[in-house]
């Protein structure tokens, strides 16, 4: 898990507009990975829907008008830290289960 100096970070990368077009766009990139590349691994189902959300946020980020992207980040970064462990503890365990899909083969 990310220590709580890590959100600082966070802040400063995807206040420039160019830093967080870029991220967007691999997570636009990943998420088709994740829907196109994971037919015949177990829980495809699940990588789908995963990927699909991944998709939606990566567009909505796109194109979204700046003053509603802006809000939606600011109310994320203002998260307790509490979720952000909760989070990261949900994230470790997808990343798990793919990892055993994939070694499964």
């Amino acid at each position: 898990m990310a220590p709580a100096w890590t959100v600082v970070i966070v802040e400063r990368v995807i206040s420039d507009e160019f830093r967080l077009f870029v991220l967007t766009q691999l997570a636009i990139i990943v998420s088709l990975a994740l829907v196109v590349g994971t037919t015949g691994l177990r829980l495809h189902g699940l990588w789908i829907v995963l990927g699909c959300l991944g998709l939606l946020k990566g567009l909505f980020f796109t194109w979204a008008p700046i003053g509603r992207r802006e809000a939606v980040l600011d109310w994320a970064l203002k998260r307790p830290f509490w979720e952000y462990r909760v989070c990261g503890i949900i994230l470790v365990t997808i990343a798990t289960m793919l990892a055993y899909g994939i070694s499964v083969l």
